[in-house]
């Protein structure tokens, strides 16, 4: 199968409520791919540059794609251990994770509580830790137009705009197509899963138990996040011994759709 070449694939768990949609590129070294809350609503920007270099493994988590499962899942916990069925699922030893906002806050989880089953670790700017002179704003409460401007530095480049379109589906007039009204309500359910997690304010504990992580560490972050603080990227390398922290300048939250050929590269290195 080769880079360009993404297809993807339904996996039952097994406990009858549960069946995730897997999206999987690429040969050679394993790498578990872990979403931010926008899910991965078309394979692009650094994803197909991972799958040029490794095997990429994508599940989408409960309330994303044609994931569901959502009502199974009570709290944090049985999140990051659903995340670990995946990896059992898929037959995955010791797999290089890789995880970006709310994926790298489980990708995190991960390392911490099983810490002997996670090769390597990338965290592309993880929620999970809280400082009052660093509020994250409230994503709850914005529209997509009024989010873009904390997600990417260049709200004019490729991924930003692609946001703003979203913006022109919104509307009282019953003009859009089925794949459109499909879309946004996908959107939804993303967006609830998320909520269900990290509302109100997304402090998950996860700085406590960073010190159990012994995995080889990358820690990445856009130099002018707005989002999530670069401060927050100094405190999860502070945590992680002997990990190593990247900045991606003119980059911001979403610095792998920003930036993705600089974002890909320190991860293919970290990799190798």
């Amino acid at each position: 199968m080769s880079a360009t070449d993404v297809r993807s694939r339904m996996l039952d768990l097994g406990d009858g409520r549960r069946v995730i949609e897997v999206l999987e590129a690429g040969q050679g070294q394993p790498l578990l791919f872990l979403h931010s809350g926008g899910g991965i609503p078309i394979w692009e920007d650094a994803l197909p540059l991972l799958s040029e270099r490794f095997h990429v493994f994508a599940p989408l988590l409960p309330g994303f794609g044609k994931s569901t499962g959502l009502e199974a899942i009570d709290d944090q916990l049985d999140l990051v251990l659903h995340c670990f069925d995946v990896v059992e699922a898929l037959g995955l030893q010791r797999p290089y994770v890789v995880g970006e906002s709310l994926g790298g806050w489980l990708a995190a989880e991960m390392a911490a509580l099983r810490p002997k089953e996670v090769g390597r670790l990338a965290l592309a700017a993880p929620v999970g830790i809280w400082r009052d002179e660093a509020p994250v704003p409230d994503m709850f409460g914005m529209m997509s137009h009024e989010f873009v401007p904390y997600l990417f530095h260049d709200t004019n480049c490729e991924g930003a705009r692609r946001m703003l379109g979203i913006s022109a589906m919104l509307s009282d007039k019953d003009d859009r197509t089925d794949d459109q009204v499909e879309f946004l309500l996908g959107l939804q359910r993303g967006l609830r899963t998320m909520a269900k997690f990290l509302f109100p304010i997304p402090d998950t504990g996860i700085e406590k138990r960073l010190h159990r992580i012994i995995a080889p560490t990358l820690i990445v972050w856009g130099a002018q996040d707005r989002l999530l603080a670069p401060s927050y990227g100094k405190i999860f390398a502070e945590k992680i011994a002997g990990s190593r922290l990247g900045i991606v300048d003119k980059a911001g939250h979403a610095l792998a759709h920003e930036q993705p050929q600089k974002y890909a590269q320190m991860l293919i290195t970290f990799g190798a």
